[in-house]
């Protein structure tokens, strides 16, 4: 006759020793925080050319290009310059609702004398937003992910 303890078992769990088992979520944090920093300083970097190698060029907003999703609606400014005789448009990587800008509206741009189809508003949230938000956001999760390495290890 069997005993309740080989018919139910001890009680006892098997523990996964294949070593990172149960760490994966740490390994998760480790990729979330180097993609967010290569992604700021990329973006960082970019803009920095922007700032030091562009030229600057009055440009008028023509049209406010709309972008639909699921949370609605949102507005990017394009812009009309002028750059050597020819004119350029350029529609904002930034856009929001309500519009940041109205139609008519003057504002100087950035544009890259090698490739003036490529040019960027001259201003801190087309130029710096995104690395003043996700660099610090990549080191508080990499601080994050080293600390648990050290208080999470894995059985």
């Amino acid at each position: 006759m069997q005993s309740a303890d080989e018919i139910f078992g001890t009680g006892k769990r098997k523990q996964n020793r294949s070593g990172a088992g149960g760490a994966w979520w740490i390994w998760m944090l480790h990729a979330t925080w180097v993609i967010l920093l290569v992604i700021g300083v990329w973006y960082g970097y970019v803009s920095w050319g922007y700032v030091n190698e562009g030229v600057e060029v009055p440009a008028i907003v023509i049209e406010l290009a709309e972008s639909s999703s699921d949370d609605g609606v949102s507005y990017s400014p394009v812009f009309e310059y002028a750059y050597r005789g020819q004119i350029y448009t350029y529609e904002s990587i930034n856009s929001s609702d309500p519009p940041t800008h109205d139609i008519g509206e003057r504002t100087t741009l950035l544009v890259d004398p090698e490739k003036p189809t490529r040019a960027r508003e001259n201003s801190f949230w087309e130029l710096w937003l995104l690395p003043v938000i996700m660099i610090p956001v990549a080191v508080i999760v990499a601080v994050i992910a080293i600390a648990a390495q050290f208080f999470f290890k894995p059985e």
